[in-house]
């Protein structure tokens, strides 16, 4: 068993019930792949850093995970086949890592062009 920083970028144009649904869904893929959620989190829509998909907002959800390796496989393919994820990405980390305690500050890209030119 290995702990996992997973992190989902679903598209904004998922209604909260297709959302809510879907987050059903993996939660049971993980369970079916004998992972184990340990802290999951809502970090809400925010601007993309380009677009994906012709989409420029994403929604953000974060998941950390106790699971084995031979799990990773599984659930980036059952990812790859869901048209609402626009990115996804697993991470591995410490045994002992707790996640953060709160969601990232939103980053303006506006103020950060100005910085470069």
């Amino acid at each position: 068993m290995g702990r996992y920083e997973n992190i989902l970028i679903l598209s904004p144009d998922c209604t909260k019930g297709e959302e809510e649904d879907l987050l059903n869904r993996i939660r049971a893929n993980f369970a079916k792949t004998g992972a184990t959620i340990i802290k999951e989190d809502d970090w809400s829509i925010r601007r993309l850093a380009y677009p994906i998909r012709k989409k420029d907002k994403g929604h953000y959800f974060f998941f950390l995970l106790d699971m084995d390796e031979a799990g990773l496989g599984a659930i980036g393919k059952f990812y790859k086949n869901i048209d609402f994820i626009l990115r996804h990405m697993m991470v591995r980390v410490d045994d002992n890592e707790k996640g953060p305690d709160k969601a990232p500050d939103h980053v303006l890209f506006d103020e950060l062009e100005s910085e470069f030119s």
